[in-house]
C-alpha cells in the first residue's frame, strides 16, 4: 500500500510539473499577417490540400508509367500425382477399330517465365495522361483557393476576437461605474436622501451588466479558441494579438474598393470552374477513345523442365528454353451501344458545364454589385453608429453628473444608461459588419 501511495505521489508531482511548464510556456504573438502565414503552414485543411497536390503528382506519374515498359515474371510448378492419360487409335499397334491408353509426361514439371510488354499506341492512354495533368493543375488551383479561404476566415476570426475584447473592455469599464454608483446609492439611502426603489434600480442595472459580462467573456473564449483552431495551435499554447481595431479601420479605402473593376476571368471561383470544365472536356475525349484500337508489343522468354525425380537444380538435366516476340492489336468492333452511350453522357456533361459557366458569370457579377452596396451601406452605418455612440456617451456622462448633483432623477439616469448600452452594442455590430464586408468584397475583386 505504501508503494502505491509513493507512485501516486511521484505521478502527481510530475503532472504538476508538466502543467506548470505548459502554463509558463510563452505566448505566441501574432499580427494578422503573421497569423495568416502561420495558418498557411499549420491549418488542418491546408495540410490536406497540400496532400491532394502531392496525390495528383503521383497520379500523373502513375498514368505516365502505363506507357512505359512493363516486366512480369512467374514460376509454375506442377506435381502430377497421376499422369494424364491419352487414348491412341489401335491402328498404331495393328489393332484397328480399338484404342489403347497411354500416359505422357513426367511427374515433376516446372516453368520459369518472363515477359516484357510495351504499349505502342492507345488513345485512352494519351488522353488519360492529359487528364491526369489537368487534374494536377486543378488540385494546385484548389489549393490557391483554399489558402485564400483560410486567409479570410483567419481575418474574420482575428477581427471577431478583437471586437469581443473591445466589447469586454467597454462593459467592464461601465460595470465599474455602475457598481460605484450602486455603492454610493446604498450609502445615500442610509442617509435618507433617496428612495429604496432608486437603489433597487441601480442593483438591477448592475446585475444585468454582470450577466452581460459573463456572456461576453464566454464569447471571448469561443472566439479565442476558434482562432487557435484555425491556426492549428494546440490547447497548451497561448496566443496574443498585436494588431488592434484601429489598424483595420485605417486599412479601409472605400473609394478604391467601390471603383475597382471586376474581371471574372481573374476571379478564383471562375478560374477553378474553367479547370473543372477542362477536366469534363477531357473525360469526353477519353470516352471517344474507346473506339480506337490499341497496339502493344511483347517479348517473352521461358524455360521448362520435366523430371521423374525432384532434381530441378541439378545441372546435368536440361531446361528447355522458349523465346518469342510479337504484336497485339485490339480492335473494338461492337459493344451493343455501350461505348456510344458513354460518349453521349460525357457530351451532355460538357453541355452542363457550359450552362454552369454562364450561371457562375452572372452570379459573380451579382455578388460584386451586392457586396459593393453592402460595403457602402455598412460604412455609412458604421459612421452613424460611431457618432451615435459618442453622443450617447456624452449624454450619459452629463446625466450622471446631474444625478450626482441631485438635479437629475434615477429614472432619467437609467434611461440614458440603457441608451448608451444599446448604442455601444450597435456600434460594435456595425464595426464587425463593415470589416467583414470589406474582407469579402476584397476577396471577390482580387485577381489571381
Amino acid at each position: 500500500m505504501k508503494r502505491i501511495f509513493f507512485l501516486i505521489a511521484v505521478v502527481s508531482f510530475f503532472s504538476i510539473g508538466l502543467r506548470t511548464e505548459a502554463q509558463l510556456k510563452p505566448a505566441l504573438k501574432f499580427s494578422l499577417k503573421e497569423a495568416q502565414d502561420y495558418a498557411y503552414t499549420n491549418n488542418y485543411d491546408l495540410k490536406n490540400s497540400a496532400y491532394d497536390v502531392q496525390i495528383a503528382k503521383k497520379m500523373v506519374k502513375q498514368n505516365t508509367s502505363i506507357g512505359l515498359p512493363q516486366i512480369d515474371a512467374g514460376i509454375d510448378y506442377v506435381d502430377y500425382l497421376a499422369l494424364p492419360t491419352s487414348l491412341i487409335p489401335g491402328e498404331f499397334i495393328g489393332k484397328p477399330g480399338t484404342t489403347f491408353p497411354i500416359q505422357f509426361g513426367q511427374e515433376y514439371n516446372a516453368t520459369l517465365r518472363a515477359r516484357l510488354t510495351q504499349l505502342v499506341y492507345s488513345g485512352q492512354y494519351l488522353v488519360g495522361l492529359q487528364t491526369a495533368k489537368a487534374y494536377l493543375e486543378t488540385a494546385k488551383q484548389k489549393m490557391v483557393k483554399d489558402k485564400m479561404d483560410v486567409r479570410d476566415v483567419v481575418s474574420e476570426a482575428y477581427i471577431g476576437l478583437l471586437i469581443v475584447e473591445e466589447s469586454t473592455k467597454i462593459l467592464d469599464s461601465t460595470y465599474k461605474t455602475v457598481n460605484k454608483l450602486y455603492e454610493d446609492g446604498v450609502a445615500t439611502l442610509k442617509l435618507g436622501l433617496i428612495e429604496d426603489i432608486d437603489v433597487d434600480q441601480m442593483e438591477l442595472n448592475r446585475s444585468n451588466l454582470d450577466a452581460s459580462l459573463i456572456n461576453i467573456k464566454s464569447q471571448r473564449l469561443i472566439a479565442y479558441n476558434t482562432l487557435k483552431f484555425l491556426l492549428g495551435i494546440g490547447d497548451n499554447q497561448e496566443i496574443e494579438l498585436t494588431n488592434d481595431l484601429s489598424f483595420f479601420l485605417n486599412e479601409i479605402n472605400e473609394d478604391a474598393l467601390i471603383k475597382e473593376q471586376f474581371d471574372y476571368n481573374h476571379n478564383i471561383e471562375y478560374t477553378l470552374l474553367k479547370k473543372q470544365e477542362y477536366l469534363v472536356l477531357m473525360q469526353y475525349k477519353l470516352s471517344k477513345t474507346a473506339y480506337h484500337p490499341t497496339l502493344s508489343g511483347f517479348l517473352g522468354a521461358q524455360g521448362n523442365a520435366q523430371r521423374n525425380e525432384w532434381s530441378f537444380f541439378n545441372d546435368k538435366y536440361p531446361w528447355y528454353k522458349t523465346v518469342n516476340w510479337g504484336l497485339t492489336l485490339a480492335i473494338p468492333i461492337w459493344s451493343s451501344g455501350g461505348r456510344k452511350y458513354a460518349v453521349d453522357q460525357a457530351r451532355l456533361n460538357v453541355e452542363k458545364m457550359k450552362v454552369n459557366d454562364a450561371k457562375v458569370k452572372n452570379q459573380l457579377l451579382l455578388q460584386v454589385e451586392t457586396l459593393k452596396k453592402d460595403f457602402t451601406n455598412s460604412y455609412l452605418v458604421f459612421r452613424n453608429k460611431q457618432k451615435g455612440l459618442n453622443v450617447a456617451n456624452k449624454i450619459y456622462e452629463k446625466t450622471f453628473s446631474k444625478y450626482k448633483e441631485g438635479v437629475s432623477s434615477s429614472t432619467d439616469l437609467n434611461q440614458k444608461y440603457n441608451q448608451f448600452l444599446m448604442s455601444e452594442s450597435d456600434y460594435i455590430q456595425s464595426l464587425f459588419d463593415l470589416l467583414k464586408n470589406r474582407i469579402r468584397l476584397a476577396k471577390l475583386l482580387e485577381k489571381v
